[in-house]
């Protein structure tokens, strides 16, 4: 019997930490460029040293080669945690005097006023946040504010609609608990009985409620499947002119052979004949099958390019090229780095008080915590911008076939291929690609589409994968629609072109691709 008891023993294992700074570098090196703007003003807003400019953000060398404000230092890196050893040069406006001088200016937050002109500084203080309360000019936002318009949601239209049916008390609760539980689609995805169990209702109240919600609009809501919903839009038309998708969809069999187009089957299970069976097809694929969706809250989303790609026209090669305009231009003015040299030795002459020691100590960790924190992030912003240059570079020289040709002559190419070629982990360079895209004669792509495997051919060679699927899906547009290709056939037409591909293989793209099958495309 093991004897129980405190027992001591020694392992060994790594811990793998990152620090701060590291773990900012990745997180900005995966950021769009669009999104990396509002992460460096709220590290400005954290940290009082960083100076923000919203214009276009020059490089460490133009800034070098502009020689801006004339004085242009470089720090000596002894306690800010290798500002000089990065080689961040930082600019500063000489006509603002000492930020330890109880009369100095406030710190601008845009840089130097000079070229600006006095209306601009003037307006922008007014509106900095410092002077008085001005209750009109927020009643002006506010009113901006509440003038937003926003989209109606799926269950406030609905809720709209129960208020003004002719429901008892205890039938509009259930109404109320089917509405909350539609998905996005407008589908009853949940038991009917959990909305019935909320409220107590019996079924009959629950059959009621059902019915209420399955006659509101839009035609289809509250369906607990595609027939369903399909069968209720057909009831909410004239009827007239849908009594064969009428018939078909009232059969849960007739409708399943109508999806595998067997019309011979549907049209006897439905007791119509094959013609109308398939004019009931076309009647059902003008009706909506998501209902819901006209009231997502999703909108269409924007991309945009970070990324450009052109010829140079003297050397011919294609060059990558960042666009960084969207990110702002931060440094540090070099007088908080001469104050921090100056805090680094008591005041000579001056006898210093135990009180006033404190202090200048205090201050001094305050401002080399910031440097620190402040260099970091510059550092991390230069090393982003070189390994994105680089990673885009790689990537267009691999990929110059596809800018030259188009995209059949996309090859396959592994993150790891690009890694080896500029000397980083492959792991940063699936985070430097990550939701980056770029823009070339040849369109705009998303930065990942280059990256994929291949499939090899009689030749040796290897296909990219996008280049078999973009294949396939011109073999299916260009195939009889009464005679539609099979999964074998499309198999043995890529071998007749030199690319051996499995029956399983070709399954796999085409699901990927969202194209049905053969029985599901004969018409």
């Amino acid at each position: 019997m093991p004897s129980l008891g405190l027992q001591q023993s020694q392992t060994q294992r790594q811990i793998q930490t990152l620090a701060p700074q590291m773990r900012q570098g990745l997180d900005m090196l995966q950021t769009p460029a669009f999104a990396l703007g509002a992460l460096i003003r709220h590290e400005a807003e954290r940290n009082p040293l960083l100076s923000v400019e919203e214009t276009a953000a020059p490089s460490i060398e133009a800034m070098r080669e502009e020689g801006r404000d004339g004085d242009v230092d470089q720090h000596d890196g002894e306690d800010d945690g290798g500002g000089a050893a990065n080689g961040q040069a930082r600019a500063e406006d000489d006509s603002l005097e000492d930020s330890s001088s109880p009369d100095a200016p406030r710190e601008p937050s845009v840089g130097d006023f000079s070229t600006l002109g006095d209306d601009y500084a003037d307006d922008l203080f007014a509106n900095s946040g410092e002077g008085e309360y001005d209750p009109d000019a927020q009643e002006r936002r506010q009113f901006l504010f509440d003038s937003i318009p926003s989209a109606e949601s799926l269950q406030e239209h609905l809720s709209r609609q129960i208020e003004e049916a002719d429901l008892t008390p205890r039938v509009r609760a259930v109404a109320e608990q089917i509405c909350g539980s539609l998905d996005d689609d407008g589908y009853l995805r949940t038991p009917l009985a959990d909305a019935a169990q909320a409220v107590f209702a019996t079924p009959a109240e629950t059959d009621a409620a059902l019915a209420a919600v399955q006659s509101f609009t839009p035609a289809g809501v509250g369906a607990r499947d595609l027939r369903e919903c399909l069968l209720l839009q057909l009831r909410a038309e004239p009827a007239t002119a849908n009594v064969p998708a009428s018939s078909v969809c009232a059969s849960p069999e007739a409708f399943a052979a109508l999806a595998e187009h067997r019309f011979d089957r549907a049209a006897a299970i439905a007791g119509i004949s094959q013609e109308e069976a398939a004019a009931a097809l076309r009647q059902l694929s003008t009706l909506d099958p998501f209902p819901g969706r006209r009231f997502s809250a999703e909108r269409a989303t924007f991309v945009k390019p970070e990324i450009f790609v052109d010829r140079d026209p003297e050397t011919g090669r294609w060059t990558a090229r960042l666009d960084e305009r969207d990110i702002p231009r931060v440094y540090i003015p070099n007088r908080w780095r001469r104050r921090h040299r100056a805090l680094k030795s008591a005041p000579t002459g001056v006898p210093e008080s135990a009180a006033a020691r404190e202090a200048r100590v205090s201050e001094r960790r305050w401002i080399d915590a910031m440097l620190r924190s402040g260099d970091a992030l510059l550092f991390n912003i230069e090393q982003r911008r070189a390994t994105l240059q680089a990673v885009a570079q790689a990537v267009v020289d691999a990929q110059t076939d596809f800018f030259e040709r188009g995209p059949d002559a996309l090859r396959p190419l592994a993150m790891s291929e690009i890694a080896a070629k500029v000397g980083i982990s492959e792991s940063t360079v699936s985070r430097a690609v990550a939701g980056k895209w770029v823009r070339s004669p040849r369109g705009l792509h998303e930065m990942r589409k280059f990256f994929g495997g291949g499939v090899k051919t009689e030749t040796g060679e290897n296909a990219s994968v996008e280049a078999v699927k973009r294949r396939l899906r011109e073999m299916v547009a260009a195939e009889d629609p009464s005679d539609p290709l099979s999964d074998q056939t499309i198999a043995q037409r890529f071998a007749a072109e030199g690319v051996k591909l499995a029956r399983r293989t070709i399954a796999k793209y085409r699901e990927a691709l969202k194209i049905p099958s053969s029985s599901m495309r004969r018409k």
